[in-house]
């Protein structure tokens, strides 16, 4: 009942019909009551003071309950519409308002109620017990549009509480949908990281070995082989890029990535590839690995292909590196190391996505990743994954 227009249509027929009610009955001529002119002023007035109810239901509530008592003094007939135009006034009054107002408000209309019932000059009536049930009586009555309105208001903030769970559920459901759109975004971003670093690794370098090659040793055969082998991997991440973008296309038409892997022939792919860039890639596996759960095989696949990008990338040619991926307990282990640069290169650029990126897989199974330079000027990769029977 509040906002919107001033008046609305629905108080615009109250007030009216109200208003025209009260004046034919004060027209009606009945025996003993003579027909006033003031009994139908003081109706209309009632009456039309209700189109405002809704918008300032305290005002009206004063002037219907001013009106009910003067009409009272002046008239026999003529309080009969501002009593229940009062008792409307009351009941918007009690919708709108909390307890303390709706107490008030009851108050002011029970006294014009007495006032208007209660003929001070009869003594007689206020005597007694007819005279306690009589007061008793007019309480109720003017309680009446007190629970109306409380009713209402109740049914109000109980639409609303229940509004407002469905607004805050609905934000939850939003919320929790960004969430997952974010993790699959996060994955993506992964993954396309690992199939574009590690492949344009390995083109960028047997680029500058066919060009070395061309230009310095004068066997264009070794040329020839080096971008025989940048033409295969650039075809091979070309396939691999294709297959993420089918995915992204439609997830629900492509089987997820987790389970189209074996960990064993991503490792030894990532090998070999290392391998034939330049590096003496020493790799040890236990036969159970295809025992380990899927996801926690993979994790560990994707770190050491990541950690193979990054001794070729940053160590280069002739670098010794040693993969070793175990099974110990209740986890498997895995150590990547390499030797250091064999000699001073120039290094590619780091995309600072490598390790975080790893450190990331490598957090959501609740493994620990430790990574740093040795003594020997070489890097090392240590990752602990636990192994759940559940997974």
């Amino acid at each position: 009942m509040g906002g919107g227009r001033w008046i609305r249509w629905p108080e615009l027929l109250l007030g009216v019909g109200t208003a025209t009610l009260g004046l034919i009955g004060t027209r009606i001529v009945i025996p003993g009551i003579p027909r006033e002119t003031w009994a139908g002023v003081f109706a209309v007035l009632a009456g039309l003071a209700l189109v405002g109810v809704r918008r300032w239901p305290w005002p009206v509530l004063l002037f219907t309950s001013a009106v009910l008592i003067v009409a009272d003094a002046v008239t026999v007939s003529g309080a009969d519409t501002a009593q229940f135009a009062a008792a409307v006034a009351l009941g918007y009054v009690a919708y709108r308002s909390g307890w303390p107002g709706t107490a008030v408000g009851y108050v002011l209309l029970l006294t014009a109620t007495l006032v208007n019932v209660i003929d001070p000059g009869n003594t007689e009536v206020l005597r007694g017990g007819v005279g306690v049930l009589r007061v008793v009586m007019l309480a109720g009555i003017a309680a009446a549009p007190v629970a109306f309105g409380r009713y209402l208001s109740g049914v109000r903030q109980a639409a609303a509480a229940a509004e407002e769970r469905a607004r805050e559920a609905e934000e939850r459901r939003a919320a929790e949908a960004r969430m997952v759109r974010l993790t699959e975004r996060t994955a993506i971003a992964r993954d396309l990281h690992d199939i574009v670093a590690h492949h344009v690794a390995a083109i960028a370098l047997r680029a500058g070995a066919a060009r070395y090659a061309v230009q310095h040793t004068g066997r264009p055969e070794e040329a020839v082989l080096a971008l025989g082998e940048l033409r295969d991997t650039a075809g091979q991440v070309l396939d691999e890029l294709r297959d993420l973008l089918e995915v992204l296309r439609d997830p629900d038409a492509v089987e997820p990535a987790e389970s189209q892997v074996e960990p064993e022939q991503v490792i030894r792919d990532a090998a070999r590839r290392v391998r034939e860039a330049g590096l003496a890639v020493q790799v040890r596996m236990p036969e159970a690995l295809h025992r380990v759960p899927l996801v926690v095989g993979t994790t560990a696949a994707r770190v050491v292909q990541e950690a193979l990008t990054n001794s070729l990338k940053h160590a280069g040619p002739g670098t010794i590196v040693s993969v070793d991926v175990e099974v110990a307990g209740s986890a498997l282990l895995v150590e990547v190391l390499d030797s250091g640069p064999a000699r001073p290169r120039t290094r590619l650029p780091a995309s600072g996505h490598g390790l975080r990126g790893m450190r990331e897989r490598v957090g959501l199974l609740g493994g620990t990743l430790v990574a740093g330079g040795t003594d020997g000027g070489g890097w090392r990769v240590r990752v602990r994954l636990p192994i759940r029977e559940n997974e």
